[in-house]
């Protein structure tokens, strides 16, 4: 009885304890930040063109016995001019306010200021709240972009004593920026350029908006090129002075690679538009091969400092000309295409020199498609070649052999040309792929040139396996204990499929669930028990089904599914926080002696899991006080 008693006498004095947690809490979320700010922080507006105007708020939020108050506000008064400012209302609701107007449109050579000031006069106590002290009205001068910087923001007391404030700047922009900066020329494919060459690229940009700065990285393979020298491009220096910054610049950036980091900068805060160049490269050839000359981490900003949005491509070098034989699309996939439909698709070759005869075979899924013909296209007309040409429905194999013969010229092309057209009917549902092998390629004296392919596939389904839900019967567990996990998936194509959906933990692989064969349109859910054994403490972590797709899937965004927050939790820790303290110890006391059924029993606190809350899930808990996950 006595033991009981003292049970009961811990459970009122932890409430009691709780209840002075909780308001002081809920005192501590009332406390909030006392701000001066630009409203709106954000102006992005195209349609606010020269001889426009707009206007922004000056606002302090939860401010207390506000008496008076002082800002400045800077902006490029190339971009905007200041129109009008108005005092209030929110200081005025104290009573008569003596206001200071110090603004200057040509505060410098840059910039134009607004300068206000405002107090009470002998009011008996400052203002609380939140509300507007002022309002500037602004004319837009020409196309561009300011920062709305507030400085020397100041908020006093009536007995003058400062009132500590955070500050919140504005930012107005009236373009959009879809500049482009590229590699130029972006293919440099010639076989002339031997090693001991040299060549030159430029990166430019176009379409540009207000530019101050840019900088880009370039990468290069220096086992076939190295650099010779670089310039600084004439684009920013239109406006004036630069700060040209060469950050990096090296033929030994790491085992394959070379880089060249560049970066550039206005020194006024003005800007540039339209189209130039930023930089030349000439790089002097080492090798023969390929090498991309790969462009990243490009960054544009206005005179603000503000990125701006734009699009990069790199280039590409090659001195060894590798000819190709391609189809023309690669892939054809239309799940509108059923049995019986005729399609059709184009064999090209590119980059070649001095072609004079040609053969192919190609492969094709006999299952899937019937050959009804193939067209020869002549390059550029030209009458004089031999052809061969055969097929097979029973092998799935095509055959084309084009020979040209005098007077006809050798073939050179460093863009794709059509050489033949081959026609398809759909025989069935499935996907077939079109494989080129034994080709040759030969010039006018029968030396073979040296080629690759590039196969092609053509879609008659839709392949597509979706993980759809995942459910578990618990979100917090100690480590050891076991989790029903239920798994759906979905077949979302319109194949038959048997796919693997792999079950993780925060990263941890818990276990493969194997479907089989699940018809089109058609939902499974497949249970799975996990044993936590092994699995340590993890707080706020994900459980995530993942469909590992099947052949030809082009949709991969509904193969994963990602279940609600699961938590395997300290021993101990009852109500799930991260931490064994009193708070755990209190709920196991307020089911102490409690059996599974009855009303006030609670799992979490049967730490030894035999169905009663007793001495022995406190002992444990006392075992794993002050353990924390964090």
């Amino acid at each position: 009885m006595k033991t009981k008693r003292t049970l009961i006498l811990i459970c009122i004095l932890f409430s009691l304890i709780t209840n002075v947690s909780l308001i002081v809490n809920q005192a501590n979320a009332q406390t909030q930040t006392t701000t001066m700010e630009v409203n709106p922080k954000l102006i992005i507006d195209p349609t606010l063109t020269p001889t426009k105007t707009f206007q922004i708020a000056i606002t302090v939020n939860n401010v207390t016995e506000l008496y008076g108050w002082e800002f400045k506000l800077y902006y490029l008064k190339s971009v905007i001019t200041l129109n009008q400012v108005t005092f209030g209302p929110f200081l005025e609701t104290g009573g008569t306010t003596f206001t200071i107007d110090k603004s200057n449109n040509n505060y410098n050579a840059t910039h134009g200021l607004v300068w206000l000031a405002d107090s009470l006069l002998a009011a008996p106590k400052g203002v609380n709240g939140t509300g507007t002290i002022a309002s500037v009205k602004f004319t837009v001068s020409q196309l561009g972009s300011t920062k709305l910087d507030l400085k020397d923001t100041k908020m006093g007391t009536k007995s003058g004593e400062s009132i500590s404030h955070e500050v919140v700047d504005g930012y107005f922009s009236n373009v959009i920026s879809n500049a482009k900066i590229a590699v130029s020329p972006d293919k440099v494919i010639n076989s002339a350029l031997e090693p001991c060459h040299n060549f030159t690229v430029n990166i430019i940009i176009t379409d540009a908006v207000n530019v101050n700065a840019w900088e880009f990285i370039l990468f290069y393979n220096h086992d076939v090129l190295n650099v010779s020298q670089i310039e600084f491009g004439s684009f920013l220096q239109s406006a004036g002075l630069t700060n040209q910054i060469v950050k990096q610049l090296t033929d030994d950036y790491n085992e394959t690679h070379g880089i060249i980091w560049l970066s550039e900068a206005l020194t006024l805060p003005v800007s540039v538009s339209g189209n130039g160049i930023l930089a030349t490269v000439t790089f002097h050839v080492e090798a023969v091969g390929e090498s991309y000359l790969t462009l990243t981490d490009t960054a544009l900003k206005d005179p603000t400092g503000q990125l701006l949005d734009h699009t990069y491509t790199g280039g590409y070098f090659n001195n060894m000309l590798i000819a190709k034989i391609l189809f023309d699309p690669e892939e054809i996939f239309d799940p509108t295409l059923i049995p019986g439909a005729i399609l059709n698709v184009t064999v090209k070759i590119t980059e070649v020199t001095e072609l004079y005869h040609f053969r192919f075979n190609i492969t094709f899924d006999k299952e899937i498609l019937n050959c009804l013909g193939v067209l020869i296209i002549p390059y550029l007309n030209e009458p004089h070649f031999n052809s061969k040409v055969a097929w097979s429905d029973d092998l799935g194999e095509i055959f084309v052999d084009i020979s040209y013969y005098d007077p006809a010229m050798p073939i050179t092309s460093f863009t794709p040309f059509e050489v033949a057209k081959i026609f398809f009917q759909v025989e069935n549902m499935g996907v077939s792929p079109l494989h080129f092998h034994d080709t040759q390629m030969t010039d006018y004296q029968g030396n073979e040139i040296e080629h690759e392919t590039r196969d092609g596939l053509i879609f008659i389904a839709i392949r597509d396996v979706a993980v759809v839900n995942v459910t578990t019967d618990k979100t917090n567990v100690y480590p050891g204990e076991i989790i029903k996990i239920n798994v759906t998936v979905e077949n979302r194509g319109n194949l038959t499929e048997s796919f693997v959906v792999t079950l993780t933990y925060n990263g941890r692989f818990i276990t493969n669930l194997t479907i089989t064969n699940i018809l089109p349109g058609v939902q499974l859910t497949i249970g799975y028990v996990w044993d936590t054994t092994g699995f340590g403490p993890c707080y706020n972590a994900n459980l995530i089904a993942y469909a590992v797709p099947v052949p030809y899937e082009r949709n991969l965004d509904d193969n994963t599914f990602t279940d609600g927050l699961v938590n395997i939790t300290l021993i101990g820790d009852v109500n799930g926080d991260g931490i064994v303290d009193i708070y755990d110890v209190t709920l196991a006391a307020m089911s102490f002696a409690s059996n599974v059924g009855d009303p006030e029993y609670n799992e979490r606190a049967d730490i030894n899991h035999d169905g009663t809350v007793d001495i022995f899930d406190l002992i444990l808990i006392g075992l794993h006080f002050g353990e924390s996950y964090y």
